[in-house]
């Protein structure tokens, strides 16, 4: 798996770091309905809206599996209380049986004579 990962991630890299060194020219970048105007290198232009895509749609998919989040809290707290519950009467039956136990034993036995 570590390597699948290196192997996806090396050629990547090397094209963003190529594509950065090759595009340093700066562009005018124009906020329309303001008077603001800003020049940056193309490559931050290009690798911030990709970063920012990247982002938005990380948050996106966080927000959307919100709520099997909240569900698979809610069913764990649920699995807790029933094993301590299961535990609680485990020990409750132990105690119980233990308690029986010597009285089963102290019965007397039966002698023949009734015959």
């Amino acid at each position: 798996m570590r390597f699948l990962f290196w192997l996806l991630f090396l050629p990547f890299a090397l094209v963003v770091v190529i594509f950065a060194v090759s595009n340093r020219a700066p562009v005018g970048v124009d906020f329309w309905p303001l008077p603001f105007k800003q020049e940056t290198p193309l490559y931050l232009l290009s690798l911030g809206t990709l970063a920012f895509g990247f982002f938005f749609g990380a948050l996106l998919t966080w927000l959307s599996v919100a709520k099997w989040r909240v569900i698979a809290m809610s069913r764990k707290k649920d699995t807790e209380y029933a094993e301590a519950e299961i535990e609680r009467l485990h020990q409750k039956l132990s105690e119980t049986e233990a308690r029986l136990a010597p009285v089963q034993e102290t019965l007397p036995a039966l002698k023949g004579d009734a015959a």
